[in-house]
C-alpha cells in the first residue's frame, strides 16, 4: 500500500492502530491487512473519484466524525446488505464496499454498490487493483 499513497490527492495523517481496532470492534469485523495498512498510512485517502471515509481518529474527532461506521449504517438504511461495509463514495451515491467473510474478516475483493439498482457488483480483485485503475 505504501507505493500507492502518493497517488492519493489527500495526505491526511494515518489513523492509530488503537482507533482502527476500536472501529473493528464496533462493526464486529476485522479489516484485511491491505485496508489496515492503507488507513494507517493515510486516513480518508482519495483515489480518482473515490473519497474514502475516515476511520474515527481520537486525535481529530471533528474532522473524522463522518466515518466508516456512520456511513455503513446510513448505507444499510438505504438498502446496502449487512454483508458489506461501505468504505468510500464517489459523490453520485455509489459506494465502494468490502464484503464480510464467514469468519468476520473482510474479504480482499472490492465491490461497488450501485445506488440506482441497490446491487453490489464485484469490480476489483483488491484495493491495489482499485487504486491502480484510478490513474
Amino acid at each position: 500500500m505504501e507505493r500507492y499513497i502518493a497517488m492519493s490527492t489527500t495526505q491526511k495523517e494515518g489513523v492509530m492502530l488503537a482507533d482502527l481496532v476500536k472501529l473493528e470492534h464496533e462493526l464486529g469485523i476485522r479489516f484485511s491487512s491491505e485496508y489496515r495498512e492503507l488507513v494507517q498510512l493515510v486516513n480518508a485517502p482519495e483515489f480518482g473519484e473515490w473519497l474514502f471515509y475516515p476511520v474515527r481518529d481520537t486525535r481529530d474527532l471533528k474532522k473524522t466524525f463522518d466515518d466508516v461506521a456512520r456511513n455503513t449504517k446510513l448505507a444499510r438504511e438505504n438498502g446496502l446488505s449487512d454483508a458489506f461495509i461501505a468504505i468510500a463514495e464517489d459523490g453520485t451515491g455509489d459506494l465502494l464496499c468490502l464484503r464480510i467473510g464467514d469468519s468476520g474478516e473482510l474479504l480482499k475483493e472490492v465491490y461497488v454498490w450501485l445506488h440506482e439498482t441497490g446491487e453490489c457488483e464485484q469490480t476489483y480483485r483488491d484495493l491495489g487493483e482499485m487504486i491502480k485503475m484510478q490513474e
